[in-house]
């Protein structure tokens, strides 16, 4: 038998930090610049700590080390999407409401400046690096792709979704059907052939099954 997700949603991200100075943050902010022009591989401690600028010793106090410096510009990256609940913990709502509000926040996602950017870094450089990937899921995919599928097993117990749903592959397999038309022709740069509205709505009607008209 396939595992289901928890009941619960995941977590919150652990409170930051205090950081009275902003300190972790303008050094976030010079090794995400740093890396977004000269890649993982070609951005040192030593460069950080010159654009932050901070001395070497105030950068490894709060970053050991470069590897979780750039897990920390994912989180932050990500944050705006993970740092809440995406979905809620309850079914009350109608689900294409609520998963319609899921995508919306999603694509908007996708717009911040630095998403795409990030994810090209880090498809380029994994083959070198393979910790980037670990990190990239970790700290963004994973926690947004875990809360959705938490809110697709509420559905299968409350009989909105066909008994016997897996919902982490039926998460994998809505996402696949947004992304694939709508994300990864961006992330290659090629023009999106389909609108965004119809690509959404074919997706819900995969997952949910056909919307019923209203009567009239």
């Amino acid at each position: 038998m396939a595992p289901t997700p928890k009941d619960t949603l995941p977590p919150k991200p652990a409170a930051a930090p205090k950081d009275p100075r902003g300190t972790a943050a303008r050094i976030r902010k010079a090794a995400r610049a740093l890396f977004l022009e000269h890649g993982y591989g070609g951005t040192s401690m030593d460069a950080i700590a010159a654009a932050a600028p901070v001395s070497k010793r105030t950068l490894y106090q709060h970053f050991p080390g470069k590897a979780e410096l750039f897990g920390a510009v994912i989180s932050e990256s990500w944050s705006h999407l993970t740092g809440a609940p995406l979905l809620p913990s309850d079914i009350d709502e109608d689900p294409r409401i609520v998963l319609r509000a899921y995508l919306d926040r999603l694509q908007e996602h996708w717009d911040r400046p630095d998403i795409i950017p990030l994810l090209r870094l880090v498809i380029a450089e994994a083959p070198r690096f393979p910790e980037l990937s670990r990190t990239f899921f970790a700290a963004g995919k994973e926690p947004a792709v875990q809360g959705l599928s938490v809110y697709l097993a509420s559905l299968v117990r409350a009989g909105r979704l066909p008994a016997g749903t897996d919902p982490a592959l039926a998460a994998a397999q809505f996402l696949g059907a947004i992304k694939e038309p709508l994300f990864w022709p961006r992330v290659l740069g090629v023009p999106v052939a389909y609108p965004a509205g119809a690509a959404v709505e074919h997706a819900l009607d995969a997952l949910l099954g056909p919307a019923v008209p209203p009567s009239r």
